[in-house]
């Protein structure tokens, strides 16, 4: 069954079990970004989409995350955040990119504004090292 036929039979709930099974570290960036895209073509009310970047040190190591955020209505004033947080070994050249956008600030494609970034760009030509993919609550 191709990634298409598999995200067609998923349920709004099911869409951190999705990126789980279609996403792994053996994937190009380029692909990570492309099953987030299919993931997001679920159509969900009020939804928001992030786009952030920077190197920060949530684990006491330094790490370059390229990240993407789903933003969804939990129904009580608070949200669901589902991500994707692709990790690295900070370079000279990652250290530059610190951004954070999110679709509403964006005038066009969402995803192209993504795939034409400087640090996409940058992290596409770095190994992953890791790849984190969960959902929780504001």
């Amino acid at each position: 069954m191709g990634l298409f036929d598999r995200f067609r039979k998923t349920k709004e709930k099911d869409l951190v079990a999705f990126l789980k099974e279609n996403i792994n570290d053996s994937l190009s960036l380029s692909d990570i970004v492309n099953v987030f895209e299919k993931m997001c073509e679920v159509p969900i009310a009020n939804d928001m989409l992030l786009y952030e970047t920077g190197t920060y040190h949530f684990t006491g190591e330094p790490l370059f995350y390229f990240s993407l955020v789903r933003q969804l209505p939990s129904g009580e004033e608070e949200y669901y955040q589902i991500h994707v947080d692709v990790l690295y070994k900070p370079s000279s050249e990652s250290q530059k990119y610190k951004n954070a956008v999110w679709n509403e600030d964006i005038d066009g494609d969402f995803f192209d504004y993504i795939r034409n970034s400087e640090a996409f760009k940058c992290a596409s030509s770095e190994i992953i090292k890791k790849i984190d993919i969960y959902k929780d609550e504001t």
